[in-house]
């Protein structure tokens, strides 16, 4: 077993340690404005070097489990002398000695054996490529970010949403089609639709940040060297299990692109959850609407505006960036052969599309810490046209009942009629009974039916149409994000 896997998190303990190293740049990819201080240890750029360090270590200790290297000679790669490495060498020193080498991880293994005891420089990279070491410490990156910091916030998200779910369960609202008063529903039951959809793909995205393979089998991807100067061929299948990485099955010198794209798009659907969340919210919070209010600002020129929804438009407007960002990941499936350079810098810059979803995740926290919802005006809203939505309940009794076009008629003759009179629709039993004369068997049963139907009660108040609203809102408040772990 690896040092790793008997001491789980250690080694990157030790990397995120030393991001603490003044100096460091941690720039991650992407606008200098959003670069959230949780992910810098992770996927700042001085940090890149030591992920790759890691999987040279990890790679030695499979070597000396194969009784390819002594184990006294193991033995003098000790935890404090991995952090000697990850401490002193940085991403950008290590592009410094690029400019001798030309070429990066030959740069990087230059710089490992100052530091390293010179019985084990032979072994270092030893059958190994390039993309052995890059691709598996990507892939190590994504599961090891997500889990470690993205994870926790989207739990901490999970839990402020399903408090509003539940504190709004029962609080009327108009429901809106096409941005027009449809049936009504409840605020909660608005929230939890969305929910549902950030629980799914969160889930999802969970899941997946475990499933982007590694890779160790060389330049093209046969395994050549290691199957004529290792004694077997489960040194990949060992160093991908003492990191916790799905195997590839196959590769070239890259692994297959799939696992890292179909990551990095769950993280568009749930960027785009969250920037459905903002675009809602900056709707409902606008002067026409007015029924929310959360995090915002002032205007520079206009003084007496406060409610300038700047973070459901940060959260709603990210998710541009983000589907830009996840562009490369998809015109980088292609590789030539074997493969090729061209997406070798595309690459470097992929865990851009991590940087700005959590971005988005860190405003929707902030969104809904602040949001307060105002009931009085979302019942002054559905009243506005609340009395004829329960339209839908009596075109169905009447089609029900018999009348032919039921639809049209309510639509074109006891809408607009209500409209006029300032009425609601069940006062317009006289002239929805008379309209039947011309069919007598018709007319008697709406006569006879109609006044006893259990529409009137909706009819008269057609608050109480909301079907299962509460229900959903209340089973989606339960839907509990932390227990799907």
């Amino acid at each position: 077993m690896s040092f790793f896997d008997n001491s789980p998190g250690f080694m990157l303990d030790k990397i995120i340690l030393a991001s603490k190293q003044e100096g460091r740049n941690l720039q991650m990819p992407g606008d200098g404005r959003y670069q959230p201080e949780e992910l810098r240890p992770f996927l700042g750029y001085d940090q890149q070097a030591s992920w790759l360090i890691l999987v040279e270590y990890e790679w030695l200790q499979v070597l000396c489990e194969l009784g390819v290297i002594p184990r006294e000679e193991w033995e003098l790669f000790t935890p404090a002398l991995f952090e000697r490495l990850v401490v002193n060498i940085s991403t950008t020193l290590q592009d410094k000695k690029e400019r001798d080498t030309n070429h990066d991880i030959i740069a990087l293994t230059s710089l490992m054996k100052e530091i390293l005891p010179e019985p084990l420089h032979k072994w270092l990279h030893f059958c190994a490529t390039s993309y052995d070491i890059i691709n598996t410490a990507y892939a190590l990156q994504i599961k090891e970010t997500f889990r470690r910091v993205v994870w926790p916030a989207l739990v901490e998200l999970d839990t402020l949403w399903r408090e509003q779910i539940k504190l709004h369960a029962a609080t009327l609202q108009a429901g809106r089609t096409h941005l027009q008063t449809a049936l009504p529903i409840t605020v909660g039951c608005w929230l939890a639709n969305l929910h549902n959809r950030f629980a799914e793909v969160s889930n999802h995205a969970l899941n997946l940040s475990g499933e982007v393979p590694g890779k160790f089998s060389g330049a093209v991807g046969t395994s050549a060297s290691q199957a004529v100067l290792l004694p077997d061929l489960s040194g990949e299948g060992r160093l991908l299990s003492n990191l916790g990485l799905l195997d590839p099955g196959v590769s070239t010198q890259i692994t297959p692109p799939e696992g890292a794209a179909r990551f990095y798009f769950e993280l568009v659907l749930l960027s785009g959850v969250l920037g459905n969340l903002g675009e809602d919210v900056r709707i409902l919070q606008s002067s026409p609407f007015g029924e929310l209010k959360t995090a915002s600002s002032t205007s520079s020129a206009m003084s007496h505006k406060t409610g300038n929804p700047i973070a459901a438009e940060q959260l709603a407007g990210m998710h541009t960036t983000v589907l830009a960002e996840n562009l490369k990941v998809q015109l980088n499936l292609v590789s030539d052969l074997q493969r090729d350079l061209r997406g070798s810098s595309v690459m470097r810059s992929y865990s851009a599309v991590m940087v700005y979803t959590f971005q988005q995740i860190k405003t929707a926290i902030r969104l809904l810490k602040s949001l307060v919802v105002d009931p009085v005006c979302c019942g002054v809203n559905f009243r506005k046209s609340g009395r004829l939505v329960t339209a839908e309940l009596l075109h169905l009794e009447l089609q029900r009942l018999g009348f032919p076009d039921a639809h049209k008629f309510v639509n074109e003759k006891i809408v607009p009629k209500a409209i006029e009179a300032g009425k609601s629709l069940g006062e317009f039993f006289p002239e929805i009974i008379d309209a039947t004369r011309y069919n007598e068997e018709l007319y008697h049963r709406v006569q006879k039916a109609l006044p006893e139907s259990p529409i009137i009660q909706y009819l008269k108040e057609p608050n109480l149409y909301i079907g299962q609203a509460i229900q959903i809102a209340e089973k989606e408040a339960g839907n509990n994000l932390a227990l799907l772990e």
